[in-house]
């Protein structure tokens, strides 16, 4: 029984070199968690989706969502805790909305285009 070995990489030492500046360092990737937050769960994915056309409330959120409110109530802390969107209350209600920053802009365009994408 014999045993390959790995063929050798054809890249130059400047391609290896380029590929590894290309590397995120750890406060991109920090930048980059509240996303992850979003995307990687199909219902915050939503949920931003949703807040992009305007603030909401948790029961309007929920029942658009076809949710509870506690589970909304609990998908919106994770958001939240991780900047995603903001609350203000409004009397008795409690109004959610998505955060201006970069990062959940750039959620919401991908979102958008991922939308189009699929009608295309």
């Amino acid at each position: 029984m014999s045993v390959e070995l790995p063929a050798r990489s054809r890249l130059s030492s400047q391609q290896i070199r380029d590929a590894r500046d290309a590397l995120l360092d750890g406060r991109a990737a920090a930048l980059l968690q509240p996303l992850r937050e979003v995307i990687c769960e199909p219902t915050r994915t939503q949920i931003v989706r949703v807040l992009s056309a305007g603030p909401l409330s948790v029961g309007d959120l929920a029942s658009i969502l076809d949710r509870s409110k506690s589970a909304t109530s609990q998908h919106l802390r994770v958001l939240r805790d991780g900047g995603v969107v903001s609350a203000r209350r409004r009397g008795r209600v409690v109004m959610y909305s998505l955060t201006p920053a970069p990062m959940v802009t750039a959620a919401v365009e991908m979102l958008d285009t991922a939308a189009s994408l699929a009608v295309a």
